[in-house]
């Protein structure tokens, strides 16, 4: 291979990819032990990262780790990547031993070809736990650690998950779930800059697809879109390279994208879209329209024929997404006489479906004669069209994605002529705009409402405005940024921002103004630009949002009839707010209004009542707030109150009527845009209260149900639609009902849609003289007009301000703009601007130009050194050098000029075509390209081999247990040096060789095949297959397995009685062993889980047919039977189940249980039961049937239940009839009779109203907290004051300076009691009570206030230096109990206080002792007369850590505690000890002991410290 070229030319500079890219850097790789897998632990290792690398194949890892020139940066750990213990394990612990991790390669996973019918589930389980679990598990184990490092993950797929390969639909769905999941998870840590790549390798030489079996009957015609166009298979270094780069900062702008590497097989050339269903390519040619024959010529094959289902949904979903115009689109459909027929190269062919149809009749379809793609009733699909012959339409041309060598790809992208080891994030480039800025709204804080400091604690400072527009482009090198004000029609006016204004701020693309005025108010864009171009963003407005004061004026009342319509106007002028927030009050502020189905509050503010009733009367409030969630720091306005008045009048019923002006959409200023959401609102009054519905209408009147992402809310009064699309728009129907009329009005619905690009400009790279040629089309609504303008570098082109040379040159026409002779001065950005009249929204869409000059290069489409083929196939040599001018291509053979023959073809694009190769057509074939400057070349030798021959020995046979483990050997020798596989078969049908049941794993031996956890269904003969590419050799080995019985067969049910039937079976093989006992399990129709009946022991009979009477079964159910047999290898497999056999029917057995009741209305009596369960209701027609009898009474009544599911009656007695006991009994009956009827239950009619206040109620104060209330109890039994069960007391208070009724707070106190503490309180303030007592029913009528005033404060002053001490005398301190048990005494003294004013006249004190293990609410309490401050407190005892505190009391309550705690003990000679810290140190201290002098103490220390040290 070789390449020339006698001129040389500048380049950009670029950095150039070193060979150390991962120095230092820690990864992970799957797979590692052979494969790809491999070649990626190598191809890191060797730039400089240490690997684990994690295989099952332990010989293999140790291989890779040999092969390595650094093998002491490699680790390896044998284990499966499904297992997630070991995962976790070692990933850790490997994590751990490095300090981090930055790269994690999944590669590990194994293949299953085959028919879908021939594979279990088993298999499918197995490929899916390697492929895709392992991969999850591996992502999920080490996302934590390369979060911390910023790292990324490469997992590997297959082109197989992106085009239909036979035989291999398993592996293509565990491929395809890995795709899927990987751009998930790119998504979902995109933030945390961990990226996420996948690679799809096709054709890649590998172990794995080395050992590829499939069935022998195969069409091979199937697999030709599979066929390598450079006729080899791709090395496991070509993704080991591919990997590597998006491992390392090469790869760091890609992620969540599929990296194929395949050689070009599934690619589809620029511009064309593809759809693996039918592996072909499309393009949907918008510009330039052409006639039906001008569209056939211009498809490199054919027009769109569309041949399966998939294909037109793939059609219709990209035609769905990408023309909002809904134009026709041309296809190659056509009709034949009655007969629609898609037109081929290779001939016509009828519609083999009919589901691509648009709603027509028969006839409708028998009236034109093209079929085009068109858009009707919200779908695109076929519609039969009349085309006149000049009549240019869109077209859609198919490729078969094989044939996709031979277009022409004229192409030019922006890194075209660059050097190939640039990186992407480096490649030159003008700026274009990612990030267009958007409109914005700022509003300004009132002063008043601020006040002079701030409000609620907010700062004035804290709430400054700062405004943000973002504007960000993409470029090399990076872009500066300038920021323009509009301040006349044209972008020429503009002026630049004042950035010396110290509120403005200009952070790289973003201008930040702080503290807005109504000055600042206007258009603004900006321009992004560096040394390749200029470029002008969008125009957006920035407004001031003033949210104005409501008018503080008398508001006229609203009189509406009782049981009628109302409206209340919130009289806001919404000048320069946008949208609004709207909130109502009634009486206060704090009430606000809920909506209910009578009451509804309308986006446009105003408050509708379809029925008013006498409690709807009051005044209202109206509170507006701005809606933007970011300017909710304005404040809200609220009005003055609107009086509703209700005049009461009898409610009649009357039909609905709709308000006027409804339905309405909102929001009202303006249209809705696209994308937005929609409001529609429809409200009407009436009685009974209307009902709604929603409906579309077509033009016809026809209606049709809503779309599915409408929602209907606030009782079917509001339909939102969100993400507004085109489809959207049209007429909708608001119908309200009630018991009288149906009615409805209609609304039409528009969409505001910005120009949206339908033909956006494309990049482009061209040489010097040619021309020019750039078209756009946008598309807006169908009403909508559109101007288009142009823009060099960003400045407007004007023809009159042109030279005359550039007028000579340039010419545009509308959207079309032409340059002729361009030069490198014409470089730059292009910038076509699409206008919509109407609103003047402005939109852009931008393109490079770039003019240059290049000789020709091989160097980013490097060709093939060598090709290898044999005799009769087909071999492609791509040949893709770059050069402007484009090159001419001329091919050799041998280095003499070859000449397109029967077998070579030459295509446009310069490929070279080679059909049916023959031994003579070896040779080396070289591509020359030239251009004017220069010339380059590049050889491929191809290589043609004929077929080879092979031997294979044989194995063997034997017998296992189910569950061992078996290996069968198969060995052979190749005569020559082709590769020689194995495969093996199982009773004739190809083996699938999942790697985990069946593996075919030991490289030692390829051929042997190893069994794990052997089932019944393996017995059968194994044939090994040892195969090359001109024959094979097969072995048989016959396998019989031996374990637990099979299962039953014909299992029946038969001679069924009230309680027991007959079950029979058929005994199946006993795998070996003797059968010890059958067990017997039933499903019935009344139970969801199976029922165990036993294990039976019964000879095995001659005809292996066994009969058996099974007892103690529910009668009239539904049993099917299933049966199990168990031998000495275990339990077997269960019968299937038998069919139904329905046990006679009976009386009932039962009578329902948990019969109780009560509650309910006043009058009536609630029973309820526990329904009988259906296995209980041994008959048909169950019922329930109630006897009632009042206590006292003879007479009983009888009512029966129909419903057996159901668990309740209510039978009403009489109003005055509440409370009352009566006895209550229930039965089950069915068509048999009545079953047994349960005992007498007492259950009392249901409650009515407390009627009698309580009485005597009084209050007086507890503490200076809380007050005690009392009152005279009502007696339990009192059912005639009750009328019903008492539950509690009720008691509200409230303080008696202010309004009883605004300003109270109730607690309920449960049960039979005649006082309360009511706490929380506060001191020195009078309370007034009011006691109800309160049943299930109800409260009482309250009693009378009484009133009193709770107590000053307690005592806030803690008593202080508090002192204990054992008393003087020997004698004073203990007093012994019995034997040799004391109890001591301590002297507590402390300093007294004096209270207060605000506080009650102190009482005394109180002195606390507890242990230290106890609460202190557990003290002892010694209670000591306010004039003394010293007490004795006794029954302390030896050996026992005490704590104490002392406080004052009064009328007020507790006061505070004194601080320290004093902690104290007695030890076992009765010393008191007192403690600064019980578990390190003790002092002792006794106030009755001699007092040593200073001298001595000093002399205790000094002795202490010698014996210690």
């Amino acid at each position: 291979m070789s390449e020339t070229s006698n001129v040389q030319v500048n380049t950009l500079n670029a950095p150039i990819v070193v060979a150390n890219r991962f120095h230092n850097k820690i990864a992970i790789v799957t797979g590692a032990g052979s494969g790809i897998g491999r070649a990626v632990v190598l191809r890191l290792v060797n730039e400089g990262a240490y690997v684990l690398g994690i295989d099952l194949n332990e010989a293999g890892l140790k291989e890779t780790k040999q092969s390595s020139c650094h093998p002491e940066r490699i680790s390896i750990a044998v284990m499966s990547v499904t297992d997630e213990e070991k995962v976790i394990e070692k990933v850790n612990e490997y994590i751990a031993r490095q300090g981090r991790l930055d790269v994690l390669v999944n590669v590990a996973g194994i293949l299953l070809t085959g028919s879908v019918v021939d594979t279990t589930v088993e298999e499918f389980r197995s490929v899916l736990d390697t492929n895709l679990i392992g991969t999850f598990l591996m992502c999920r184990t080490c996302l934590p650690y390369l979060v911390t490092t910023k790292g990324n993950i490469i997992n590997t797929a297959s082109t197989a998950a992106l085009h239909g390969h036979p035989f291999m639909s398993v592996y293509a769905a565990s491929k395809g779930a890995i795709v899927a999941f990987t751009k998930s998870l790119a998504r979902e840590y995109l933030l945390q800059d961990v990226r996420v790549n996948v690679v799809a390798p096709g054709g890649i030489d590998t172990p794995m697809n080395k050992n590829v079996r499939l069935p022998l009957d195969i069409n091979h015609h199937l697999f030709d879109n599979l066929k390598m166009p450079n006729g080899r298979f791709g090395k496991t270094e070509d993704v080991a390279g591919v990997i590597a780069m998006l491992a390392s900062q090469d790869g760091c702008f890609i992620n969540g994208d599929v990296i194929r590497i395949d050689g070009g097989v599934h690619k589809c050339p620029h511009g064309w879209q593809e759809f693996t269903g039918t592996a072909s390519c499309y393009r949907f040619y918008r510009y330039p329209k052409e006639t039906y024959n001008g569209a056939a010529a211009r498809c490199p094959t054919d027009l769109l024929s569309v041949e399966s289902f998939p294909e037109h949904l793939f059609i219709q979903e990209w035609l769905t997404a990408n023309d909002p115009s809904t134009q026709h689109w041309l296809t190659s459909g056509r009709r034949n006489g009655q007969f629609w027929q898609w037109t081929k190269r290779t001939g016509l062919l009828n519609l083999q479906y009919n589901q691509g149809w648009l709603p027509l009749t028969e006839e409708e379809q028998q009236m034109r004669t093209f079929l085009v793609y068109a858009y009707q009733n919200g779908q695109w699909g076929w519609l039969p069209a009349d085309i006149e012959s000049t009549e240019p339409l869109p077209y859609i041309c198919e490729v078969p994605i094989q044939e996709t060598y031979s277009i022409f790809d004229e192409y030019r992208g922006i890194e075209y002529g660059l050097p190939s080891n640039i990186e992407q994030h480096f490649v030159p480039r003008a700026p274009k705009f990612y990030q267009q800025p958007e409109d914005q709204e700022f509003g300004r804080i009132d002063q008043i409402t601020l006040g002079s400091e701030s409000t609620f604690g907010i700062s004035k400072l804290s709430l400054q405005t700062l405004v943000t527009l973002k504007c960000q482009a993409d470029a090399y090198p990076v872009a500066d940024y300038f920021w323009f004000k509009m301040i006349g029609s044209t972008v020429a006016e503009a002026v630049f921002v004042n950035l010396n204004d110290p509120r403005y701020f200009q952070h790289g693309g973003n201008l930040m103004i702080n503290s807005p005025t109504n000055e600042d108010t206007g258009t603004y864009f900006c321009k992004a630009s560096n040394f390749f171009g200029t470029a002008i963003s969008n125009k957006v407005y920035l407004r001031e949002i003033i949210l104005d004061q409501f008018e503080k004026r008398e508001r006229p009342q609203v009189i509406a009839h009782g049981h009628r319509d109302a409206i209340i106007d919130c009289l806001y002028k919404n000048t320069n707010t946008g949208d609004l927030n709207y909130a109502w009050f009634k009486g206060a502020i704090n009430q606000k209004v809920q909506q209910t189905a009578e009451r509804f509050i309308s986006r446009n503010g105003n408050l509708y009542f379809s029925r008013v009733t006498d409690g709807d009367s009051g005044k209202y409030y109206c509170a507006v707030q701005v809606k933007n969630p970011r300017l909710h720091y304005l404040p809200s306005q609220t009005s003055e109150g609107t009086e509703l008045i209700v005049r009461s009048t009898f409610g009649q019923e009357r039909s609905p009527r709709i308000f006027p002006n409804f339905p309405l959409i909102f929001p009202t200023t303006r249209l809705p845009k696209l994308g937005e959401n929609a409001s529609i609102e429809c409200i009407a009054e009436g009685y009974p209260i209307p009902t709604y519905r929603w409906y579309r209408e077509d033009t016809s009147g026809n209606l049709y149900p809503l779309q599915s992402k409408a929602i209907v809310n606030n009782f079917n009064r509001e339909l939102i639609i969100p993400n507004l699309q085109r489809d959207d728009m049209g007429l909708y129907r608001c119908e309200a009902s009630n018991t009288r009329l149906v009615i409805y009005a209609n609304v039409l619905l528009q969409i505001q849609i910005d120009p949206i690009f339908l033909i956006p400009l494309e990049d482009q790279i061209l040489d010097v003289g040619s021309v020019l040629q750039l078209y756009c089309e946008a598309y807006s609504n169908e009403l909508d007009q559109l101007s288009y303008s142009w823009f060099i570098n960003a400045t407007e082109i004007i023809f009159d301000r042109l030279t005359l040379e550039q007028q000579q040159r340039l010419t545009i026409t509308n959207n079309q703009l032409m340059i002729t002779n361009v030069q490198t001065y014409d470089n730059g950005i292009y910038q076509c601007a699409a206008t919509n009249i109407q609103s003047n929204v402005q939109r852009f869409s931008s393109a490079e130009v770039r003019v240059i000059t290049l000789p020709p290069t091989f160097g980013k489409n490097t060709m093939l050194s060598t090709l290898r083929s044999t005799v009769g196939s087909v071999v492609i040599i791509l040949c893709h050098p770059e050069g402007a001018p484009q090159p001419q291509i001329q091919w050799f053979k041998n280095n003499i000029p070859l000449n397109m023959g029967n077998n070579i073809h030459i295509f446009p694009n310069g490929n070279l075509l080679i059909i049916n190769i023959q031994l003579m057509d070896a040779g080396n074939y070289t591509c020359m390209a030239t251009n004017s400057y220069g010339n380059a070349q590049q050889s491929t030798y191809v290589y043609v081999m004929s077929e080879g021959t092979t031997m294979v020995s044989t194995p063997g046979g034997g017998d296992i247990i189910v569950g061992q483990t078996l290996v069968i050997p198969c060995d052979a020798r190749s005569i020559n040096e082709m590769d020689l596989t194995f495969s093996w078969r199982f009773n004739n049908e190809i083996l699938t060789i999942d790697n985990k049941h069946f593996q075919q794993n030991n490289f030692d031996r390829p051929g042997d095949l190893r069994i794990v956890q052997v089932q019944f269904s393996d017995a059968g003969r194994y044939t090994c297959v040892a195969q090359t590419t001109i024959d094979e050799r097969t072995s048989s080995y016959q396998l019989n397995v031996f374990g637990p019985p099979g299962p039953m067969a014909g299992v029946r049910c038969t001679n069924p009685h009230q309680r027991q039937v007959t079950v029979s079976w058929v005994v199946g093989t006993d795998h070996g062993a003797p059968i010890l006992y059958y067990t017997i399990e039933s499903l019935s129709n009344h139970r969801s889980w199976w029922i165990f009946h036993g294990n039976f022991t019964i000879p095995l009979p001659i005809n292996k047919f066994i009969t058996i009477t099974l007892l103690d079964l529910s009668a009239f159910t539904d049993y099917r039977f299933r049966i199990f047999a168990t031998n000495k290898y275990g339990s077997g497999e269960r019968s299937e189940v038998s069919s139904p056999c329905i046990t006679q029917a009976d009386i009932p057995g039962l009578a329902p249980v948990e019969l109780g009741g009560g509650g309910g209305k006043i009058g009536d009596l609630r029973i309820v039961w526990d329904p009988l369960p259906m296995d209980l209701w041994n008959g048909p027609n169950l019922t329930y049937r109630i006897y009632i009898q009042r206590q006292g009474e003879s007479r009983q009544q009888m009512f029966t239940v129909n419903d057996p599911l159901r668990n309740f009656l209510i039978v009403h007695l009489s109003d005055k009839l509440y409370y009352y006991p009566y006895n209550v009994r229930i039965s089950a009956v069915n068509a048999l009779g009545e079953g047994p009827i349960s005992r007498n239950v007492t259950i009392r009619s249901a409650e009515d109203r407390p009627t009698r206040q309580v009485l005597n109620v009084k209050c007086y104060p507890y503490n200076s907290t809380a007050i005690t209330v009392t009152w005279d109890m009502i007696e339990e039994d009192d059912y005639i004051t009750l009328r019903g069960r008492l539950l509690g007391y009720t008691i509200r208070y409230w303080r008696k300076n202010v309004d009883e009724l605004q300003n109270y707070w109730e607690r309920r106190f449960p049960g039979q009691r005649s006082r309360a503490i009511i706490i929380g309180l506060q001191s020195d303030i009078e309370y007034a009570v009011r006691v109800s007592v309160y049943t299930q029913f109800g409260d009482s009528p309250e009693s009378d206030y009484f009133s009193h005033r709770t107590f000053r404060l307690s005592p806030q002053t803690p008593p202080q230096y508090v002192s204990i001490r054992q008393p003087k005398r020997e004698k004073d301190k203990r007093v012994r109990l019995f034997g040799d048990v004391y109890a001591y005494r301590l002297e507590v003294e402390w300093r007294g206080i004096s209270t207060s004013a605000d506080e009650e006249p102190l009482e005394g004190y109180m002195v606390k002792v507890w242990e230290h293990y106890e609460s202190i609410r557990n003290a002892t309490i010694y209670y000591v007369d306010g004039s003394k401050y010293i007490v004795t407190i006794d029954n302390l005892f030896a050996n026992r850590n005490y704590k104490l505190r002392v406080q004052a009391w009064s009328l007020g309550g507790e006061g505070k505690y004194s601080s320290p705690i004093n902690e104290f003990r007695f030890d076992n000679d009765g010393r008191l000890l007192i403690l600064y810290n019980p578990d390190t140190s003790l002092l002792h201290y006794n106030a009755a002991s001699k007092q040593y002098s200073s001298s001595a103490i000093l002399f205790i220390i000094f002795s202490l410290y010698d014996l210690f040290h």
